[in-house]
């Protein structure tokens, strides 16, 4: 065999090495590939490692957290009557607790309106601060004052028996001073209360008569004012006017607005009420009298002054059935004293 190697390398020396040659180059390759496809799959295995090791450095604080959850939510100070006896109640309990949580963090809508219940109450405030620091209210020159401190005396409702609000309209027949008086447009925003008379009523517009004579309302309810005159609470002659009694336009006979006006005498005080602005404004008799209306001294009564009046007049004396008329007036003169409201 060496022989015929020898006498094949000294013939084709080229063959014999290239036949040497490629087994070992082959093996060569072999180890190499094979020392490369171990350094691959150590270089995964070890960064499969590195995952596994980070994944479980996650898993391990996932874990701690859960248990600082589980914790959290299982220990009670609580006695152990109180404790929960199932895992439902627990959950129930950490279920009560996120949403506590999530009401502190995150009010959300409920906060709204104790927002603007806060909002509402700074705004009071700052009114109420602005009005005591502009000085107490004050109305055509008088410093209105809380309505119990200028009453003479309490009066109760009950008491106040003479008077409506108008609704019956007009009831009486247009003729001895009355005058029409209960279209919408002759309503005001007053009433007038007379204590001492147990009157409280309604004011309405009246106009004069034919003759110029200062009219009488065509309610016998209902206190009629007139509108040429000056308005309550102003400087001048408020002149009112109201019914003692009455035969309506169907016959009927009663008692009017005016009935025990009779009953009031110098200091007691006459309230007109405006209820728009809540203003009341209190006069206090300084005349009651009983007077003529023929007598030329009468008209004194009805003339302007230089002061805030009012002048309040009805019916007295003998009746005529003849001509349906009275033969005296009722005269009370108030001045005013003093404007008030409930909220001063």
């Amino acid at each position: 065999m060496l022989d015929r190697l020898r006498a094949l390398w000294a013939e084709r020396p080229a063959v014999v090495a290239a036949a040497v040659i490629a087994p070992i180059a082959f093996v060569v390759t072999l180890l190499i590939l094979f020392v490369a496809v171990g350094n691959t799959n150590g270089g995964t295995s070890q960064d499969q490692s590195v995952a596994q090791e980070a994944q479980d450095i996650d898993g391990g604080q996932q874990a701690q957290t859960t248990t600082t959850q589980q914790t959290t939510v299982v220990v009670d100070t609580s006695s152990d009557d109180d404790q929960p006896d199932s895992v439902s109640e627990v959950e129930q309990q950490t279920s009560q607790q996120d949403d506590a949580r999530s009401s502190a963090e995150d009010p959300g809508v409920d906060s709204e309106p104790q927002q603007e219940a806060s909002e509402d109450q700074q705004s009071q405030v700052q009114q109420q601060q602005a009005q005591e620091d502009m000085g107490p209210r004050m109305v055509g020159g008088w410093t209105v004052q809380p309505l119990d401190s200028v009453l003479v005396e309490d009066y109760e409702e009950e008491s106040l028996r003479h008077g409506t609000d108008g609704s019956e309209g007009g009831i009486l027949p247009i003729d001895n001073g009355v005058v029409v008086s209960s279209q919408p447009e002759q309503r005001t925003t007053w009433e007038l209360i007379v204590p001492s008379a147990g009157l409280k009523s309604t004011i309405v517009q009246v106009g004069r008569t034919p003759t110029g004579a200062m009219g009488s309302p065509d309610n016998p309810f209902v206190i009629g004012w007139l509108n040429s005159s000056a308005e309550p609470g102003a400087v001048g002659n408020t002149l009112l006017a109201g019914h003692r009694d009455f035969e309506d336009k169907d016959g009927n006979v009663g008692t009017g607005v005016c009935w025990e006006l009779v009953n009031t005498v110098v200091g007691d005080q006459m309230i007109v009420v405006d209820n728009e602005s809540n203003l009341y404004y209190v006069y206090t008799v300084t005349e009651a009298a009983t007077v003529n209306p023929r007598d030329p001294d009468s008209a004194k009564y009805l003339k302007n002054t230089d002061e805030a009046v009012v002048t309040l007049i009805t019916c007295e004396g003998s009746f005529n059935a003849e001509t349906h008329q009275y033969s005296h007036r009722r005269v009370v003169v108030g001045v005013l004293s003093a404007v008030a409201s409930p909220d001063a």
